[in-house]
């Protein structure tokens, strides 16, 4: 035998040897089984409508009619509007600028089941919103009903209430695109 056939043995060889190890190494990779797809599609198709109902607010704002509500958040609207919020950088949107007072009666809005329409969405809203999905929309909700039941304090004062500024301008765009759509979400 001469060294060019010894040399083809021993290429043959190694290359067997890493077919062997390849394939052992494919056969022990672990796959999700078709269960534990589906259990993982199932988490993400189900997100959960955030709870607002544990939530209190401010009593005044817990006593105020449907009308009263809906025309006080006519009126934050309003202000929302004029500040152009689909326009502005994504980091512009984590400004403090709203204050607790006006955030409660959003949420207030939401308690009470209501919806608020806002017509042309593509004409108020920032595109992170206009991009988001349902699932993310509901997390961005629980994220601010979680900081206010975490953050305020129900039974302080009207005028303390409003110039408590821990609210951010991305806040409020997630709760006015929240309030116009959450009734087309999947409870």
């Amino acid at each position: 035998m001469n060294s060019f056939s010894i040399t083809m043995i021993f290429v043959l060889l190694v290359l067997v040897i890493l077919l062997i190890a390849v394939v052992i190494m494919l056969l022990n990779k672990k796959t999700p089984s078709v269960e534990q797809t589906v259990k993982k599609e199932k988490v993400i198709e189900n997100v959960p409508m955030p709870n607002i109902l544990g939530l209190f607010l401010p009593p005044k704002i817990e006593k105020l009619s449907k009308t009263e509500l809906l025309n006080i958040v006519r009126k934050v609207y309003e202000a929302y509007k004029i500040f152009d919020y689909k326009s502005m950088d994504i980091n512009e949107l984590d400004k403090k600028e709203w204050h607790t007072w006006q955030i409660s009666f959003l949420l207030m809005l939401y308690k009470k089941n209501e919806e608020f329409f806002i017509p042309n969405h593509e004409d108020i809203f920032h595109p992170f919103l206009l991009n988001s999905s349902e699932n993310d929309m509901k997390s961005f909700m629980r994220s601010v009903v979680k900081k206010y039941d975490n953050y305020v304090n129900i039974e302080d004062t009207k005028d303390n209430l409003c110039k408590e500024h821990i609210w951010t301008n991305r806040d409020v765009s997630i709760m006015f695109y929240f309030l116009a759509n959450y009734k087309n979400y999947k409870k």
